[in-house]
């Protein structure tokens, strides 16, 4: 790059993103099509002018233009929680089959969104605090659940009227109109695609995930992250090579800039 290709670089604060890609892993078609409204504004949502932090690589010697992973996933998130009439959960991380939540702080080890049943959710943990086999600080974790989440004391209390301590609460039968989805926005070393994978299997033998939506960078956007990333043709192969290990549905969405 030259002096003046460098200051014009700097110089840019917005780029557009938008979707380039799409690999349907596991039975996702199916699902997320059966959610079309859900699967329009997710590509919407994916396709906006964003800002940037641009900055400058140099790869075996040659430099060229680059954006800031941190912000850019910042943003990605900004964009998401834009998305009307869909509740999305922000650090999500999973645990003996209930997912916490909190929009303080990272949740190492857990998804960056999710979409949840809250009653079930709920369900879930109450069983787990005052059930058959409860947790000896039950009252602790279930008061520390609700003050975080004020919103949902409605369920709760819905809860406690059907049964007394000591006793599961068996989850209805009937299909719930809220898919259950978890999210991974990840622009990290190639290497954490295996992590997340195990990560939702081992969040699925409880819950039974509908699908896992996977945001991976591609084409240009690629280019200008860091090198040895997780890639949309990198996480295609590594779905296709254990397709029958990731039983998870999966929708790999590759985004690209302009």
């Amino acid at each position: 790059m030259t002096d003046q290709e460098k200051e014009s670089w700097f110089k840019t604060t917005n780029v557009n993103l938008y979707v380039s890609k799409e690999y349907y892993h596991h039975h996702s078609f199916e699902i997320i099509n059966t959610h079309k409204d859900l699967k329009d504004k997710f590509i919407a949502s994916l396709s906006n002018e964003i800002r940037i932090s641009p900055r400058v690589k140099k790869t075996q010697g040659i430099e060229s233009r680059a954006i800031e992973a941190k912000g850019l996933n910042i943003v990605i998130r900004e964009e998401l929680q834009k998305i009307k009439d869909v509740e999305i959960k922000f650090e999500v991380y999973e645990e003996n089959g209930v997912f916490y939540f909190s929009s303080e702080k990272s949740s190492i080890g857990g998804f960056d969104f999710a979409i949840l049943n809250h009653y079930n959710n709920i369900l879930s943990l109450r069983n787990l605090c005052f059930g058959n086999l409860q947790y000896a600080d039950g009252e602790i974790r279930w008061s520390k659940f609700l003050k975080k989440n004020p919103d949902l004391k409605e369920i709760a209390d819905y809860l406690f009227q059907l049964e007394g301590n000591g006793k599961n609460i068996a989850k209805e039968n009937e299909e719930s109109p809220t898919p259950l989805i978890v999210g991974e926005i990840q622009f990290g070393n190639w290497a954490l695609a295996y992590r997340d994978f195990f990560k939702v299997l081992k969040a699925d033998v409880q819950n039974s995930v509908d699908c896992l939506i996977y945001i991976v960078p591609t084409g240009n956007l690629e280019k200008m992250l860091s090198d040895g990333i997780v890639t949309f043709d990198k996480t295609k192969k590594i779905m296709e090579e254990f397709s029958k290990v990731i039983s998870v549905p999966v929708w790999l969405i590759g985004i690209d800039v302009e």
